[in-house]
């Protein structure tokens, strides 16, 4: 799998998004047990999210959540559609079914 879009490698990326979740907790002034309490889960997985990004994708949208980040996750693989000619001209052809 090429890293053509990302300057981080998976790792990284990951351990920067655990970052992020931490860095949006503390904005809003919660403590690890309180935004535990509030997304329904465990005060480690928040702690094993914060320091190394393990989580699995259903404890991330419970935190996005309760952090009030779904629109972020909601937009995560969203397709954009062309709007102009010159980008449909671009893209050619795209697979699937006629």
């Amino acid at each position: 799998m090429a890293l053509t879009h990302s300057l981080l490698a998976p790792g990284e990326l990951v351990q920067q998004v655990g970052a992020n979740a931490r860095a949006t907790r503390l904005a809003q002034n919660l403590s690890r047990r309180t935004l535990a309490q509030m997304a329904g889960v465990s005060e480690s997985t928040i702690k094993r999210f914060e320091s190394h990004g393990q989580i699995t994708l259903e404890g991330l949208v419970l935190i996005a959540t309760a952090l009030g980040a779904t629109g972020q996750i909601a937009e995560l693989f969203k397709h954009e559609h062309p709007v102009s000619l010159e980008e449909i001209k671009r893209t050619g052809r795209t697979r699937g079914r006629k």
